[in-house]
């Protein structure tokens, strides 16, 4: 008995493409026929989705889960992350976010996005 394959269409940002699917992977992207202008950028949703690089469980640095919030940050970036499950990453920055409102006040709980503007905001180009 082989394992049966499913297609459908998907829009994104780079275009529509055909997404197939076997054994509940991802296993294709191709343009549709029917986008006139399809970015090849769509057809690398494969390695996105399943590729090594994906993380695939949320991640605490070591040191938070600890001793939590510190002052000194001195160890970010050098300390390993610790993967926890589900349940406990959402309990925890549930409990993080009610700290940081209770303590600062709700303008220091940043609750949005600009879409794909945030990458502007947060790396904005040189000045001229």
């Amino acid at each position: 008995m082989g394992s049966s394959e499913d297609r459908a269409l998907m829009a994104t940002h780079w275009g529509t493409h055909y997404v197939t699917k076997r054994a509940g992977r991802l296993t294709k992207v191709e343009p549709w026929e029917g986008d006139p202008h399809p970015s090849p950028i769509g057809e690398s949703l494969v390695s996105t989705v399943q590729g090594p690089l994906r993380i695939k469980r949320p991640a605490i640095r070591q040191g938070w889960l600890r001793h939590g919030p510190r002052k000194s940050l001195n160890a970010q970036g050098a300390e390993p992350f610790v993967e926890v499950p589900w349940d406990e990453a959402l309990d925890l920055a549930a409990r993080e976010l009610d700290r940081v409102r209770k303590t600062f006040g709700n303008q220091f709980v940043y609750g949005g996005s600009y879409g794909w503007a945030s990458a502007g905001r947060f790396h904005p180009r040189a000045s001229r």
